[in-house]
């Protein structure tokens, strides 16, 4: 170990640059990961939640001991990220940052494995410092490292095992690694069931060709990666045929509601040709247009790899096919990665493409880019300059998007502060607990915000649709998942900011965070005091209701262009006379004024609170175009007394939204 850290000491005296492009792509991949993408993804809910049931009970939510596929929904969902989050979750606890460390660790494996493959495949360090360049900037691989998608451990598992095989070219002994590595990465996305064959098999027939591979090796790793496969051989045998699981004292083999594989492939569709030509044509638009529609996989205009990486993958492509083709068995690794590229395009045709279930082929790609990079820059001078110079560019501007436009972009679609209003709801109030069904599989994230015994959940859960793909908890516990327009007494109700506040069959009490509310009621029969967060009778503080609450002068009103949260602000166009408020009825206590604000000119509007024609806290409102937050001093506020929250205008139009009074 330490002669390696010795040579690794070294190398980065003698050429820094690897080093520092991958500080560069490890810093990208790590800051602002707790909080960016905010919130959470039911996928990544549910299998954070799975991991934390069996490391801690031994089954998964569905009761299942040790599952080899995990059941989820009903239609499945691969268990391998599940197994290797548990060292994190049992480490730091259950928290989307524990869940997603897998990702961002895999992430910077994949930075590690790509540059010594292309470093391995070519005697240029020239190379290496192109394929360290190109991956630590690359954008899908940045966001795939920052949240936890099972599909995304795929790709990277492939990355390690090609290196592996490149290694055994040396020594025999390597592959044992790769055949291990490449049995193990079918427990990680359905779309191994495909690839790794195909892959495996190329793969021997390339080595045999080159006089790399003996017999006698390919024998005992073909028994090895047969040992290693039967357990997720028998799952896809037992649920393509309707078959019983298998229980074992060492794991289960489950039977899902429905397969997942079968609804994301085409091959056990009645239709193969006509399937095969749709999927081909959506994955030539998605390689083209850099973008599959889907928010959280891809920034317009960045996509995958930056508009104007296709010429070099393709140049790149036509360097490795020629340099393969006249040194075949000298040049037998750019073999193996032109056999990953080709695998991976024929899984366009039997897969209904999007980014996330064609990953396996982003790596080659940025290999193929890398090498047409290095084959253009030894050809034409300063090609490398300036193309290095237009790919930081749109480095510097995807980043730029990514930490700054897209939080608020993805935020609702990833359930924004969801979890914040489960924690809240379920801590203060003792009754049921009613959650909007406007959210993805809702229950998942009770099960992991409050950390539920799966016995528990188990012993109550009702489907609304058993034995459905997707089945839909209607309710477990005290919680109860359905919308509401009447929240009953001692309860709590959660729901979207952008709807209507809901009447209330007893006193309440409203909790507003980022993008969800809880509604407190209260029950007097028992006495029970409201819960003291929110003043009451100030309402519709992110105006989704419209005016409702508010007197708006002229020149002012409720709009829809660029609210911070929600579908709608409030406006105030430029002067001083303009001005929007609300009186509202306080409880004794102190109260906290803040609201997002978003205004042009040189400022000079003012937000405050005024009670007994006394202003009580005021500030000047600062100029500037992105929303931010303002805050006042706390105030103290008598009981029963009529208290105005007010905004007037300044020089310039002003924005605001999420105005909230708290206690």
């Amino acid at each position: 170990m330490s002669g390696l850290i010795t040579r690794a000491y070294k190398s980065c005296i003698n050429n820094p640059w690897p080093f520092l492009l991958f500080l560069l792509g490890a810093m990208v991949r790590i800051i602002y990961i707790n909080s960016i993408p905010p919130g959470l993804n039911q996928d990544e809910a549910s299998i954070g939640y799975d991991a934390y049931a069996i490391l801690h009970y031994g089954i998964d939510r569905n009761g299942v001991h040790l599952p080899v596929h995990l059941i989820a929904w009903g239609s499945g969902q691969n268990a391998l990220y599940a197994y290797l989050s548990m060292p994190f979750i049992l480490l730091f606890g259950l928290t989307p940052l524990s869940v997603r460390a897998l990702s961002l660790l895999m992430g910077l494996l994949g930075m590690i494995f790509f540059y010594l493959i292309m470093k391995r495949l070519s005697a240029s360090s020239r190379a290496g410092i192109a394929a360290i360049f190109f991956i630590a900037i690359n954008p899908w691989h940045i966001i795939m490292s920052r949240w936890a998608l099972e599909s995304n451990l795929f790709p990277t598992m492939i990355l390690i095992a090609v290196y592996f095989l490149l290694r055994s070219f040396n020594n025999p002994r390597w592959f044992y690694a790769f055949s291990g590595m490449l049995a193990l990465s079918l427990y990680a996305y359905g779309t191994a069931y495909f690839f790794v064959p195909l892959f495996a098999f190329g793969t021997v027939i390339l080595l045999l060709y080159s006089k790399v591979l003996k017999l006698r090796t390919l024998v005992w790793n073909a028994l090895l990666f047969a040992a290693m496969a039967l357990p997720i051989l028998l799952f896809i045998v037992i649920n393509r045929y309707s078959m019983q699981d298998i229980a074992t004292p060492l794991f289960t083999i489950p039977k899902l509601t429905m397969p997942r594989v079968e609804e994301i492939s085409s091959v056990f569709s009645g239709q193969l040709g006509r399937a095969a030509a749709d999927n081909f044509s959506a994955f030539s638009k998605l390689m083209l247009s850099g973008t599959d529609g889907l928010p959280w996989n891809s920034i317009s205009p960045y996509g995958y790899a930056y508009p104007v990486a296709l010429p070099f993958a393709l140049l790149g492509l036509v360097v490795l096919i020629h340099s393969w083709w006249t040194r075949r068995r000298e040049n037998a690794g750019y073999g193996i990665l032109l056999l990953w590229f080709l695998i991976a395009v024929l899984m366009a045709l039997i897969t209904s493409v999007n980014i996330n279930r064609i990953n396996i082929i982003f790596y080659p790609f940025i290999m193929l880019v890398s090498a047409g990079f290095v084959w253009l820059a030894g050809r034409v001078k300063g090609a490398a300059v300036l193309a290095a110079a237009v790919f930081t560019i749109f480095f510097v501007l995807f980043s730029n998007a990514y930490f700054r436009e897209f939080p608020d972009r993805i935020g609702p679609a990833f359930y924004d502060s969801f979890g914040e209003a489960v924690q809240y709801a379920s801590e203060h109030s003792p009754g049921e607990i009613y959650i909007t069904n406007n959210v993805n599989m809702p229950y998942i994230y009770v099960l992991f915000y409050e950390r539920i015994n799966p016995h528990e959940f188990m012993d109550s859960v009702v489907y609304a649709n058993p034995g459905e793909a997707f089945q839909r908890v209607s309710s477990f516990g005290r919680y109860r998942f359905e919308d509401l327009n009447m929240v009953p007494a001692n309860a709590a109700y959660i729901f979207e900011n952008s709807s209507p506040l809901p009447a209330a069959s007893t006193e309440y009490t409203v909790k507003r965070f980022a993008n969800y509310s809880v509604l407190l009621t209260n029950d007097k029969a028992d006495g029970l005091p409201a819960a003291p967060e929110t003043a009451a009778e100030f309402m519709n503080g992110g105006f989704e209701e419209g005016a409702s609450g508010w007197t708006f002068s002229a020149g002012t009103g409720v709009a829809d262009n660029k609210p911070y949260a929600g579908s709608k602000l409030a406006y105030l166009d430029p002067g001083a006379g303009r001005s929007v408020s609300q009186v509202f009825t306080a409880a004794a206590g102190d109260y906290k004024l803040s609201a997002m604000v978003s205004a042009g000119g040189n400022g000079g509007g003012k937000i405050g609170i005024r009670a007994a024609g006394a202003v009580l806290a005021e500030t000047e409102l600062q100029a500037g175009e992105v929303y931010h937050q303002v805050t006042l001093p706390a105030v103290t506020l008598e009981q029963g007394m009529q208290a105005e929250v007010f905004i007037t205008g300044g020089n310039g139009w002003i924005n605001i939204d999420e105005v909230r009074v708290e206690r």
